[in-house]
């Protein structure tokens, strides 16, 4: 006698797994705020050479030269440096793997990072960045040089359209000049947009001195921010005459209709 079984039809569906999602499959929204974590640092990005940004030319290739003879193994790779995130190539080498990353983000790159300057890494940027990415930027840590033409320094600086705030970092204090805190006090007027300026000073080996070249860095930095509120108080109320008087010339009659 043959003996049959029934076998549920369920036994034999074989469920599809649910698709997949990705960072591109989300809403705009909350991909930038995934992404903003990630391209977004706390500490100032250091910029070491201008390749950092993929509109520079990208470094030529190094070949290998002929043997005939075994190829021996390569050294053991070296754990990364600590500061390898504060370079700028890894937070910006996220953007440039998808033409919609770079588009959503790339605005949020410049206009919220901190980035720090030298003199020799200051006008290889500034020849090498596109105008649109520069004027971008709203924070700069800069170290000024010794003994240098500070002019020509704050007619770099000024370029920044959009710098809102300005971190300097000044030599120890035996090697303070008054030409330092005399360039800071005409040097950013030509930044127009600047809001705050702070000083810092290189721990030096300590001296006499020390403590009254400090005290001078605070009062120059104060008198300094002082002169920014001011100025940025003034924009404000001139800026809201010129709205009343549009108003007031929009609602004058003209002479048609009093026709």
């Amino acid at each position: 006698m043959l003996l049959t079984t029934h076998c549920p039809s369920r036994i034999h569906h074989v469920d599809t797994p649910p698709p997949s999602v990705t960072l591109l499959d989300l809403p705009p929204e909350i991909r930038t705020q995934i992404v903003s974590y990630l391209i977004l640092s706390s500490s100032a990005i250091t910029i070491h050479e201008p390749r950092f940004n993929r509109h520079s030319p990208p470094p030529l290739a190094k070949t290998l030269p002929r043997t005939t003879g075994p190829i021996p193994a390569p050294a053991p790779s070296t754990p990364p440096p600590e500061d390898i995130f504060t370079v700028g190539t890894t937070r910006l080498a996220l953007l440039l793997t998808c033409r919609l990353f770079y588009h959503e983000n790339w605005k949020t790159y410049y206009s919220r990072n901190i980035f720090f300057f030298s003199l020799s890494t200051l006008p290889p940027f500034l020849d090498a960045i596109p105008s649109r990415c520069r004027d971008q930027i709203r924070r700069l840590s800069f170290r000024m040089p010794y003994r240098h033409r500070h002019a020509r320094i704050w007619q770099m600086l000024s370029t920044f359209k959009r710098l809102e705030e300005l971190e300097l970092w000044l030599h120890p204090p035996a090697t303070a000049r008054h030409s330092e805190w005399e360039s800071c006090a005409w040097g950013v007027r030509d930044c127009e947009r600047l809001r705050v300026l702070r000083l810092r000073r290189e721990q030096g080996e300590g001296g006499t001195n020390e403590d009254a070249v400090l005290e001078k860095d605070k009062g120059v930095e104060e008198g300094i921010n002082a002169f920014l509120r001011e100025r940025l108080m003034e924009r404000g109320r001139d800026f809201e005459g010129r709205k009343c008087s549009a108003m007031l010339v929009a609602l004058e009659p003209r002479d048609d209709m009093e026709a």
